[in-house]
């Protein structure tokens, strides 16, 4: 096993998912990928500005400001980048080969599609612990990667609360 993908969202789980990786990768020797998928916010971050989601047109209010959507959005994705670099320089402080990515689009989709570009493994990720309801109503990242992943997968369960 020489070669690890770690997936990372940045909740309160974070932690126990680097340090299961990052443990892997010291024992094996392992090359170390950090993987973060943020969603294409630009969409959402401008219909934030708009009044209920209608144009100014029908409610004779202000029009959503696309020039604020984007500053918003490249405010989060230079937060998520940067706390991504700071994730792997640490790793190499440790002596692990890491790389961190910071990918856009479908969060199961992008996991797995860098695992088999990668070759890798195994998967480390969390899991948020959620009920059957709020699993059947949004679906999964972490059931999507366990279903379809071409390697082992590593869940991090998150810590009691």
């Amino acid at each position: 096993m020489k070669k690890i993908l770690v997936a990372v969202d940045f909740s309160k789980n974070k932690g126990e998912v680097m340090d299961r990786a990052s443990a892997l990768a010291q024992g094996l020797g392992a090359k170390l990928w950090i993987v973060h998928v943020t969603s294409d916010a630009l969409q959402t971050a401008y219909e934030s500005t708009q009044f209920y989601g209608f144009t100014p047109e029908f409610t004779g209010g202000p029009g959503g400001d696309v020039e604020m959507a984007r500053d918003i959005c490249a405010g989060e994705y230079k937060r998520e980048h940067q706390s991504l670099l700071n994730l792997s320089s640490k790793m190499r402080q440790d002596g692990i080969d890491a790389q961190a990515m910071l990918l856009k689009g479908n969060a199961a989709a992008m996991i797995l599609e860098k695992a088999e570009d990668f070759d890798v493994d195994i998967i480390v990720m969390g899991s948020h612990g959620h009920g059957l309801l709020r699993k059947v109503l949004l679906g999964s990242v972490t059931e999507a990667v366990l279903r379809k992943a071409p390697c082992s997968v590593l869940i991090v369960p998150p810590p009691p609360e």
